[in-house]
């Protein structure tokens, strides 16, 4: 005689696998297999194009009358040094203490270096640079006035 309690378990086993491929079969034809993106959609992007000028250079040119706080020169670095009557900015940037006319030039720092400076001048005809025994010229007030000038009580 056969196990009854194996019978109903094979059948069970039978019916289970059948539903399975039953199930297999209908997701199949219900739900086709879809491929998932393997990259991004479109809109990335890496390159995004360059950035805007930053317009740096000589702004006045010699022999150009300019006003206390005027911009002569933008620069990244120091490739011009401020000269007489002259700032440097916090991002190199050179500019005018006095009103005068701008004057470039050069001056030897050492054997090999030469460096390029700008300054200002309160005259057209003076020239930079001014031989160093020469006294540093000032404006005091309104008045021109050498660093040596004796001073009135």
């Amino acid at each position: 005689m056969i196990n009854q309690g194996l019978f109903i378990r094979v059948n069970n086993f039978q019916l289970l696998k059948a539903s399975l491929a039953y199930k297999k079969a209908s997701n199949i034809l219900t739900f086709p297999p879809i491929r998932t993106s393997t990259k991004h959609g479109g809109g990335s992007s890496k390159n995004t194009g360059d950035s805007a000028g930053r317009r740096l250079g000589i702004k006045r040119s010699e022999n150009q009358f300019v006003r206390a706080g005027e911009i002569l020169i933008r620069q990244r670095g120091t490739k011009f040094h401020p000269g007489d009557n002259t700032g440097l900015g916090k991002d190199h940037t050179i500019y005018s203490l006095v009103s005068g006319y701008v004057k470039f030039f050069q001056m030897d720092v050492s054997l090999r270096k030469r460096r390029k400076y700008v300054g200002v001048v309160f005259d057209k005809e003076t020239t930079l640079p001014r031989p160093k025994d020469e006294p540093t010229i000032r404006r005091v007030n309104k008045y021109i006035t050498s660093a040596n000038s004796a001073q009135v009580s």
